[in-house]
């Protein structure tokens, strides 16, 4: 499930984001990475088995993934060149 994200998504997301600067200069960017993927895990496991399926939680995590990936990168490639 990828879909253009609602305004209080990006509250969210950006909410999220400071939290995780505010931690950032305090460890590795590896440290951030397992962090955030321990509580993916957590979030994937208080879904609620009756209506989520582990499949269909690691496919919203998959194709989450890869969307934000694709974000970084056409935002790196817009900004090529420019110092």
């Amino acid at each position: 499930m990828t879909r253009d994200a609602k305004p209080e998504h990006e509250v969210v997301y950006q909410d999220l984001v400071a939290l995780v600067r505010r931690h950032a200069d305090k460890m590795t960017s590896l440290e951030v990475l397992a962090i955030a993927s321990n509580m993916v895990g957590k979030l994937i496991a208080m879904q609620d088995q009756r209506t989520v399926t582990p499949e269909k939680a690691m496919e919203v995590v998959t194709r989450n993934v890869e969307y934000g990936n694709q974000q970084v990168l056409a935002a790196l490639s817009s900004t090529q060149g420019e110092a």
